[in-house]
C-alpha cells in the first residue's frame, strides 16, 4: 500500500554505536596504559635493584673504612712494639730513650709515653725534657696491657696531659724488674683522614665508633659529636649483630639508612649512613622522566588516533556520498581513488554496482516503455471493440467504458513515468481530477503509492468524479468537491475523504450501481481498507481507510 519516512529514524540510535575515532583512541590508550603499567613495574624492579646496590655499596664502604682503621691502627701497635725494644728504654735511660722516641714519631701524628706501674708517667713526648709528669691511676688498656703481657688498644679516652680526646696502643715491658708500658699515643681526631682517604660521597656520614658505642671520628662536624654515646637504635643494632644494613636515626636527628662492620681486631665499628630521603631519590628521575613522557606519548598517540581517525572517516563519508549517489540512480566517477586499499575496493565494488544498476534500469526502461506501449494497443484495440460490439447500444454507456479505459491508461502513463516504481498520491488525484478544473479541490500529505495500489485508487477517484459528474456537485456550475487524505501513523492507515457541496440535493439511492458497487470492490478487496458512502442532503460524503505498507520502502540512513 502507501509509504512514507519513519518519524523516528534509526539515526537516533547512532549514540549506542561506537565510532572509528573512539575505538582508535581505545586502541591508543588501550596499548599505552598496560606498557605504562609495565614500565612502572620495571621501574619499581630497577629501583629496588637501585636500592640493593647502594646497600651493598654502603656496607662495602663500611667494611673499606674499618679495614683502613685497622691499618692505622696497626701502625700505632708496630710503633709501640717498636718502642719497646728499644735498648735505651731496657736500660733506664730515660732521656737518651725520650730523644730517640722523639725522633722516631717526628713524621707521625702521636706522641710516645712511658708509664709505671702506679700510673706514673716517667716519659712523654708531648712536652719538653723534664717538664713535670702526671701520675694518674692506670687506665683499663694499661692494665690489660700488663695482664695479658701483649700489646692493647684503648678506646677513646681523655689524655691527662693533652687534655683531648686521644687512643692509645700500649705495650708491655719489663725494665730492671719493673714493670711499665710504652704507649703510642695519638687524637682521635687523626683518624678522620680515613674518610678522605676514601672518598665517600658528601651526602654519606661515616663514624668510628669503639667498644663503648662512643664516636671516636666522624666525616661531618666530627668535633661536636666525638665522644657522643650512639643513638638508641643503633646500640640496637650493634647488640644483635656485628655486621648489617637497618634503618636508624642519626646523632643530627636525621632518619638514615646505615650499614655498619665491626673489626675482629680492635672491636670497633664502622658505621656509614645516607639519608633515607636520598635513598628513596634513587630511580626517581627516572620515575619521573617516566612519568613526564607518558602523558606526552599518550597525548601523541591520542593524536595519530584522531588524525588517522578523520583520515578514515573521509573516506568512509566518502562511501557514503557514493551509496547516496547509488540510490539517487547518479553514476559514480569511476576515476576517483581513495587512500586507503580495503576503502579503494569497496568503492570499486560500488562503481561496479552502479555500472550494473545503470545498465539494468536501461534495460527496465526499455521493457517498461515496450510493455506501456503494448498495454495501450491492447486499450486501444479494447475501446475499438467496445465501440463496435455496443454500437447499437446507448451512447452514454459506451462514452463510460471509454473513460473508465482511459482512466486505466492514464494511471499506467503516471507509473511508466516513475519507472513503475512508486506514485504520489498528489499526481494521481491531479490525473483523475483534471478533466473537471477547479471543482475539485484536492490536497494532502506526499504518499507514495505502489503501482498496484496507485492503478487502483486512480479508479476509485475516476468513478467518484463520473458519479459527481453525472449526479452531484460536478453537475452544476457552483458545486464543489473536496478531496483530502491525511496519514494516521499510530493506526499506520491512509484516510481519504471525498466531500462534495453546492450540487443538487442528494437521497440514498435503493440499490448501488455498477460505479458504486466497483468502489466498494476496489477499496475492500485490492486494497485490503474499508469504506463508507453518506448521503448527506447537502452532498456526498465518501471516506475510505486504507492500510499502510507493512514494509516501507528501503533507504539508506547513514
Amino acid at each position: 500500500m502507501a509509504s512514507n519516512p519513519s518519524e523516528t529514524p534509526a539515526g537516533s540510535h547512532r549514540g549506542l554505536r561506537s565510532s572509528v575515532r573512539g575505538l582508535l583512541v581505545l586502541l591508543t590508550v588501550s596499548l599505552l596504559v598496560p606498557a605504562l603499567a609495565a614500565t612502572a613495574l620495571l621501574l619499581e624492579r630497577s629501583n629496588r635493584q637501585n636500592r640493593d646496590q647502594l646497600e651493598e655499596q654502603l656496607l662495602a664502604t663500611a667494611r673499606a673504612l674499618s679495614g683502613a682503621v685497622d691499618r692505622q691502627v696497626a701502625e700505632g701497635v708496630a710503633v709501640a712494639e717498636t718502642l719497646a725494644t728499644d735498648q735505651a728504654l731496657l736500660n733506664g735511660d730515660w732521656k737518651n730513650f725520650y730523644v730517640r722516641a722523639k725522633r722516631a714519631t717526628g713524621n707521625r701524628p702521636g706522641w710516645v709515653a712511658v708509664t709505671a706501674a702506679d700510673g706514673q708517667q716517667v716519659v712523654n713526648t708531648l712536652v719538653p725534657w723534664g717538664a713535670a709528669l702526671p701520675k694518674t691511676p692506670p687506665p683499663a688498656y694499661m692494665v690489660a696491657a700488663r695482664a695479658a703481657g701483649r700489646t692493647q688498644v684503648s678506646d677513646l679516652r681523655m689524655g691527662a696531659l693533652a687534655q683531648r680526646h686521644v687512643i692509645t696502643v700500649g705495650a708491655p715491658v719489663d725494665i730492671k724488674g719493673q714493670a711499665y708500658v710504652v704507649s703510642y699515643v695519638v687524637e682521635a681526631a687523626s683518624f678522620t683522614s680515613v674518610f678522605r682517604q676514601q672518598r665517600a660521597p658528601e651526602s654519606w656520614v661515616a663514624t668510628i665508633l669503639d667498644n663503648q658505642r662512643k664516636v671516636i671520628a666522624r666525616s661531618v662536624r666530627n668535633e661536636r659529636f666525638t665522644g657522643a654515646s650512639a643513638s638508641p637504635d643503633m646500640t640496637r643494632n650493634l647488640a644483635r649483630s656485628n655486621e648489617g644494613i637497618s634503618k636508624s636515626v642519626s646523632l643530627d636527628n636525621v632518619k638514615t639508612r646505615v650499614a655498619y662492620s665491626r673489626s675482629p681486631r680492635t672491636g670497633w665499628t664502622l658505621v656509614v649512613a645516607i639519608p633515607r630521603a636520598d635513598v628513596a631519590k634513587v630511580g626517581v628521575a627516572a620515575a619521573w622522566g617516566t612519568a613526564a613522557i607518558f602523558p606526552l606519548l599518550l597525548l601523541l598517540g591520542v593524536g595519530m588516533a584522531l588524525f588517522l581517525a578523520n583520515r578514515i572517516n573521509r573516506e568512509v563519508v566518502g562511501l557514503v556520498e557514493d551509496a547516496g549517489a547509488i540510490g539517487e540512480g547518479r553514476p559514480l566517477d569511476p576515476n576517483k581513488r581513495g587512500g586507503l586499499a580495503e576503502i579503494a575496493v569497496v568503492r570499486e565494488a560500488l562503481v561496479a554496482a552502479s555500472h550494473e544498476l545503470e545498465a539494468r534500469e536501461a534495460r527496465q526502461a526499455v521493457m517498461i516503455n515496450e510493455l506501456n506501449h503494448r498495454v495501450k494497443n491492447n486499450l486501444a484495440t479494447v475501446q475499438s471493440l467496445a465501440r463496435q460490439t455496443f454500437a447499437k447500444l446507448d451512447a452514454d454507456q459506451v462514452r463510460i467504458f471509454t473513460e473508465r479505459l482511459v482512466a486505466f491508461s492514464a494511471a499506467h502513463d503516471l507509473l511508466t513515468r516513475t519507472g513503475w516504481n512508486e506514485a504520489d498520491l498528489t499526481d494521481v488525484a491531479a490525473i483523475c481530477v483534471k478533466a473537471h478544473g477547479e471543482g475539485i479541490d484536492a490536497s494532502g500529505p506526499k504518499v507514495a503509492l505502489s503501482p498496484h495500489v496507485a492503478v487502483s485508487l486512480s479508479m476509485v477517484l475516476h468513478e467518484l468524479a463520473t458519479n459527481s459528474a453525472k449526479y452531484g456537485a460536478l453537475s452544476v456550475g457552483d458545486g464543489r468537491v473536496s478531496l483530502r487524505w491525511s496519514l494516521d501513523q499510530d493506526a499506520r492507515q491512509l484516510r481519504l475523504t471525498w466531500s462534495e457541496s453546492g450540487g443538487p440535493a442528494v437521497s440514498e439511492p435503493e440499490r448501488f450501481g455498477f460505479g458504486a458497487r466497483l468502489i466498494e470492490n476496489l477499496t475492500q478487496r485490492e486494497l485490503k481498507g474499508r469504506s463508507r458512502f453518506d448521503f448527506r442532503p447537502d452532498g456526498l460524503v465518501f471516506e475510505a481507510w486504507l492500510p499502510l505498507a507493512s514494509v516501507q520502502r528501503w533507504s539508506n540512513d547513514f
